[in-house]
């Protein structure tokens, strides 16, 4: 009897393992992922052999390998990121010895950006049945008439049939100060929300997954009000967003440290229906958390604990990004 019992256990083990499979979901900001290459029709030009960081091929390949070596450490099943030059530098990426097992797939659309840095999202083959992409374009008379990086969309479809839309976003950054340059950032946010009220009018409980480095923080205005992203599941709409970053925000975590303080540039935020769980596709609740290891961050006494970027200066730190990854899981079934 015991023994008709433990395989019955088993049996019903293999099934539930079958039925329900946990995917990491990630957002990766992969600080200037250039190729070496000269194009004519982006301002690329310290990012070569002969430019200011003198980026030769030794130094990319270093980039190439450091930033596969945190891939592989997180082993996401999706990962958007931004700051990526080309699908070149993107398959370069994919096609590293730390993560080409992974099978990893590109999306990817080359956009208007002034120095031509571009969203990418890449996703594990055996996850998706299909994979279909598009880029929204950002019109440059809502930002003043500066050019800036679109947004990428991606709708996958699973292999239980399920659609995720991931829309991957770098918005304007704070570089003409936070207040001066807030409502460039308004404005893509503004985008952002369209293109999710259209789908949400398509399909009230759509799976749509907005991702990205924001260049604002969760409790700033482009999250908060015009995407309608709360962290608050009680306070969600049914066309807003759950953002689990607001939490994390509160406990002194983050993934991007400015003048000693821990905070969330980059986020993720998921439909009303990811968080309800009545369908096949569910937020593991408390998933959410920065992916940090010893060996990505700062050593050097007055930088100790920053992550370990790339460059300092014009020094060659041979680091990875100065963000850090933020992820989540979901419960596929």
């Amino acid at each position: 009897m015991k023994k008709i019992f433990f395989a019955f256990a088993i049996s019903l083990f293999l099934i539930n393992s079958y039925a329900q499979q946990k995917v990491c979901v990630a957002f990766y900001n992969q600080e200037n992922l250039f190729d070496t290459i000269n194009d004519p029709n982006k301002n690329d030009e310290e990012f070569l052999p002969e430019g200011k960081y003198k980026w030769n091929s030794e130094r990319y390949y270093a980039k190439l390998n450091n930033m596969a070596k945190v891939i592989s450490a997180l082993n996401p099943d999706f990962l958007g990121m931004c700051e990526v030059e080309s699908i070149h530098s993107l398959t370069d990426l994919i096609s590293t010895n730390a993560i080409i097992t992974s099978n990893y797939q590109p999306v990817f659309f080359e956009g208007p950006d002034e120095r031509g840095i571009d969203n990418a999202l890449i996703f594990k083959k055996a996850m998706v049945k299909e994979a279909r992409g598009k880029i929204f374009t950002i019109n440059p008379e809502g930002l003043g008439g500066d050019k800036t990086r679109g947004i990428l969309f991606a709708n996958i479809t699973l292999n239980n049939n399920e659609h995720i839309y991931f829309l991957v976003n770098h918005f304007p950054s704070r570089r003409e100060g936070e207040k001066e340059s807030e409502p460039k950032r308004l404005y893509v946010a503004g985008v952002v929300k369209h293109i999710c009220d259209s789908l949400y009018k398509k399909d009230a409980k759509a799976n749509i997954i907005v991702m990205g480095d924001f260049n604002d923080y969760p409790n700033n205005a482009s999250i908060k009000e015009v995407i309608g992203a709360t962290g608050d599941v009680k306070a969600m709409k049914t066309n807003g967003f759950f953002n689990p970053m607001y939490s994390l925000m509160e406990q002194g975590k983050g993934s991007y440290r400015h003048k000693g303080e821990w905070n969330f540039l980059d986020q993720i935020m998921l439909s009303h229906n990811l968080v309800d769980c009545k369908t096949k596709v569910c937020y593991k609740t408390n998933s959410a958390d920065v992916f940090k290891q010893e060996w990505m961050l700062e050593t050097e006494e007055k930088y100790k604990g920053n992550p370990l970027r790339t460059f300092g200066g014009l020094k060659f730190l041979n680091g990875y990004s100065d963000h850090l990854p933020v992820m989540l899981y979901l419960d596929i079934k």
